[in-house]
């Protein structure tokens, strides 16, 4: 008995009829990480910071120049502006023929003796001052005596700074069954699973380099690496010092200008989240910077690289950054270490079914913190 009418037509005996489908697997979900690439990679530090050793605690070693400011530690006895025996706190930091400049005054030191410091009052005609304890004072300068024997001053401890290695690990697993059966898209499952597993643990890279708190772990808590946010502390900028809500272009000048203050210099990378490039490229493509000439048709601008007088800063946007924070790093002075590599190793079975475990282990690495910047509280 015929049962479909003459043309026959795709609506019927759909189970009859082939899919239509991609041999491919498009896969939307970001998974670059811009930091990491930006700061050398997942090893980019080996190089810059000269590691020779290999370990879990990541140390290195960092030095300064003698200080150019200090305090008085003077009993009442001295505040009259006459005095010309002082105290200084940091009993090393001065040596015999240090011009020291108090407030609007200078004076000149003859005699050091652990701390206890005599001075010449009101030097060059400048007038002497009423001091008290914890005056701040400068060194200006160095004017020694003509034929006067040497002496000694203190000189900077080294010091070091560290952060730990982190293990990152994603068990991928398929049934005995798996591997025999089709797919589309794929021709090895564990495969294709276990590439996928890279970029969804560089993601966790990422944002542990906001978010990670410096921790030696123990047998029952992991190691976890500190991000920026542990390294920064000296130049951070926010509300209170810098306003950052608009992001105006001195916003940006400011901050590299606390590094320059600090005596960091060059080139500076700073990460942004992309609503805050957004803000900075309103910004710079307001009227006041850009001009378009009357036939022009397209319009806008992209901040790459901005020129201060204290450094130039290029910035690299990345989704993963948060929107409150702009780090300004100086890139030489930051990078990752790998411990272990990512691997792909086999384990045991243990039933019908195949795992395997993709394993890392890496550390970041920031010196010289005073050559970064952070603004923070960014609106």
């Amino acid at each position: 008995m015929a049962n479909v009418a003459p043309p026959y037509s795709t609506y019927v005996n759909t189970a009859e009829n082939k899919r239509v489908i991609t041999d491919y697997i498009s896969l939307l979900d970001p998974s670059d990480a811009p930091f990491v690439e930006s700061i050398g990679g997942l090893d980019g530090a080996a190089s810059k910071f000269r590691f020779t050793n290999q370990g879990t605690l990541v140390e290195w070693i960092e030095d300064t120049l003698a200080p150019l400011t200090g305090a008085l530690s003077i009993g009442t006895a001295a505040t009259v502006s006459t005095a010309t025996a002082l105290t200084v706190a940091d009993a090393n930091m001065v040596q015999p023929g240090h011009i020291l400049l108090q407030g609007s005054e200078l004076m000149w030191v003859s005699a050091n003796d652990s701390g206890a410091i005599t001075v010449t009052r009101g030097l060059g005609s400048t007038t002497a001052t009423t001091l008290a304890t914890n005056n701040t004072f400068a060194i200006v300068g160095m004017a020694r005596l003509e034929g006067d024997d040497s002496d000694p001053i203190g000189y900077t401890d080294l010091t070091t700074n560290s952060n730990y290695t982190q293990i990152f690990h994603k068990e991928v697993k398929q049934t005995g069954t798996a591997p025999y059966q089709d797919r589309w898209g794929m021709g090895d499952q564990m495969q294709y699973e276990s590439a996928k597993s890279i970029p969804e643990m560089m993601r966790l890279i990422e944002r542990t380099l906001q978010y990670g708190k410096r921790s030696a772990g123990s047998t029952i808590t992991p190691r976890m690496m500190g991000g920026y946010q542990e390294f920064i502390q000296t130049n951070k900028a926010s509300g209170a010092n810098i306003s950052v809500a608009s992001l105006a272009p001195a916003v940006i000048e400011d901050a590299v200008e606390l590094i320059y203050n600090a005596g960091g210099s060059g080139d500076f990378l700073a990460i942004v989240n992309p609503a805050t490039y957004q803000k900075i490229k309103n910004a710079y493509d307001s009227s006041s910077f850009v001009r378009y000439p009357p036939e022009q048709t397209q319009f806008g601008t992209l901040v790459d690289r901005i020129i201060t007088p204290f450094g130039n800063v290029s910035f690299v946007i990345d989704r993963w950054q948060l929107s409150s924070l702009i780090p300004i790093m100086k890139l030489d002075n930051v990078g990752m270490l790998t411990l272990r590599p990512w691997q792909v190793e086999d384990l045991a079975k243990t039933g019908d079914a195949e795992k395997k475990q993709l394993i890392g282990e890496f550390s970041f690495c920031m010196k010289l913190e005073k050559s970064h910047a952070l603004l923070t509280a960014v609106s």
